[in-house]
């Protein structure tokens, strides 16, 4: 009875192991299965130097967009998250280092600080990513970036909003391309970018 017993617990054991082990197994391939993706926004069209130094803050998505997958809008508007497309970074993050790049490649300011530097410039730059998604509603797949930028006074004591702009973008992509999905969102945050820096050319800020 003992080695019955014995038997029953050695066989329960070893597959307990092997599902543990395929478990394990099925959660490697998928991993494995994973894509990261950096949205790169097209460079930007020099323009003449209209304002004075900027310095650019935190970028905020806000929920769902600020999901490290990429965000899905089914048919019926349902959003959803891709699993297997993932941001290599926080989406806010890598939207403020290719919104700094842009703004810096337009020369529309003087110069275009980071976050980290210890300048204190007049101006500075803070945005807000309302939307970041794959929109499978319509005809054909796009990604949809909208973004808003404010610039504020640093000499004002309470911090003065002297610019405020949202502007979003679309691109659409084929979906059985396995990068046109991250390239849509490059051109996608391109749009929005042109727009942005269209409005703030015409707008009034310090020089």
């Amino acid at each position: 009875m003992k080695t019955i017993v014995s038997l029953i617990g050695v066989t329960g054991f070893v597959l307990l192991a092997s599902g543990c082990l395929g478990t394990s197994r099925a959660q490697q391939q998928a991993a494995a299965q994973k894509r990261t993706f950096v949205p790169v926004a097209a460079p930007a069209s020099p323009q003449t130097t209209r304002f004075a130094a900027l310095k650019i803050r935190t970028f905020r998505a806000l929920p769902p967009f600020d999901a490290h997958t990429f965000i899905v809008r089914r048919p019926g508007g349902e959003f959803v998250c891709d699993y297997y497309n993932t941001w290599i970074a926080p989406p806010g993050d890598l939207i403020r280092v290719q919104t700094a790049r842009y703004l810096e490649e337009s020369h529309l300011f003087s110069a275009v600080y980071d976050t980290s530097s210890g300048t204190l410039p007049p101006l500075s730059l803070e945005g807000v990513v309302s939307e970041l998604y794959l929109d499978f509603t319509g005809e054909k797949p796009a990604a949809v970036v909208m973004l808003r930028l404010l610039v504020l006074d640093e000499r004002a004591p309470a911090f003065t909003v002297l610019f405020s702009a949202e502007k979003s973008g679309r691109a659409e992509f084929d979906p059985r391309d396995k990068t046109a999905q991250s390239q849509a969102f490059g051109m996608a945050l391109t749009h929005a970018l042109e727009a942005l820096t269209h409005a703030l050319a015409t707008s009034s800020l310090p020089h």
